[in-house]
């Protein structure tokens, strides 16, 4: 029956509400009418302004110098029903095909995201996090680059996936961070599930593990009860400098010149997210090295 009925004419016609009480029921009667009327809801929500094509074509006519011959025979106005279809082909994509929610942050930027099922991820600066909420209640997975801090309500395996590894849990607070070779997951509640390449461990509140390219893991306890980033300071914990200058650079979108620097020397410290002067003194100063911010306001050279 819809075969026959998939048409511009007919489409535009339900949608103006001028089928007959017939055609309205073998239409509602198609398996394909509760899409259609999704679709169209969805489209009444929008706020759309009218275009009045007339007047529009008017103008245009009144514009043009050519002479425009008359033809006898009768023309049927498309236009209309060619905008409905079209509107009704967007909206279809959006409502079908738009499944997978992804957020981004940007330098020195943080982001809040409440999850389908209420649980919450915070985001770091330069992250980028992405997850199907079509299938959420049955595969509560995010994928992740960068940092996210999260609070899992308790349901269903809930698993965050990087590149350098993947950490599970049922319901519980941490904070994972993977980037290039840097993978780290701490747990602030419950127990948390955490398999990087061949390891395999659980970690319980108080608890980190951490991964560096190919050098043997890590685990350490800790008393905090939230990252210190969530309140605009970046802590480190026995690091290579090369990461605290990666996250310099993604706090404040600047580019670090260090050559001639061991970037592979460990550093212990903290700055603050939100003053670059007090940031750059307080690595700087600790590390015995000169520095100078240029006048871009976005290069720093380091001197050895």
């Amino acid at each position: 029956m819809l075969d026959d009925k998939k048409d511009d004419i007919f489409l535009s016609r339900w949608i103006n509400g001028e089928l007959s009480p017939e055609e309205l029921r073998e239409f509602q009667s198609d398996p394909e009418y509760d899409h259609y009327k999704k679709i169209k809801e969805g489209a009444d929500a929008l706020d759309l302004t009218e275009y009045d094509i007339d007047t529009a074509l008017h103008q245009v006519k009144s514009k043009s110098s050519i002479t425009v011959k008359k033809k006898t025979k009768p023309v049927i106005q498309l236009w209309p029903y060619l905008a409905a279809a079209a509107s009704i082909a967007l909206i279809f994509g959006l409502f079908f095909f738009n499944s997978n929610d992804s957020f981004i942050t940007s330098y020195g930027e943080q982001l809040a995201v409440t999850l389908p099922d209420g649980s919450e991820m915070i985001l770091n600066a330069k992250s980028e996090v992405s997850f199907d909420k079509k299938d959420w209640e049955t595969n509560r997975t995010v994928s992740l680059d960068g940092e996210a801090y999260f609070k899992v309500k308790k349901g269903s395996k809930f698993t965050v996936t990087t590149a350098n590894g993947e950490v599970t849990v049922l319901g519980t607070q941490f904070n994972v961070q993977s980037n290039d070779s840097f993978f780290e997951a701490v747990c602030y509640e419950g127990k948390v599930s955490v398999n990087s390449g061949q390891e395999n461990t659980i970690l319980v509140a108080g608890k980190g593990f951490r991964k560096i390219a190919r050098t043997a893991s890590e685990n350490w306890t800790f008393e905090a009860l939230e990252p210190s980033w969530i309140t605009n300071t970046s802590s480190f914990r026995s690091v290579p400098l090369r990461f605290v200058f990666d996250e310099l650079e993604d706090q404040y979108n600047i580019n670090i010149n260090a050559k001639g620097v061991d970037t592979s020397i460990i550093y212990t410290g903290t700055f603050p997210n939100n003053d670059i002067e007090v940031a750059l003194k307080t690595v700087f100063s600790t590390l015995g090295l000169q520095y100078q911010l240029l006048q871009d306001g976005k290069t720093v050279v380091v001197e050895n």
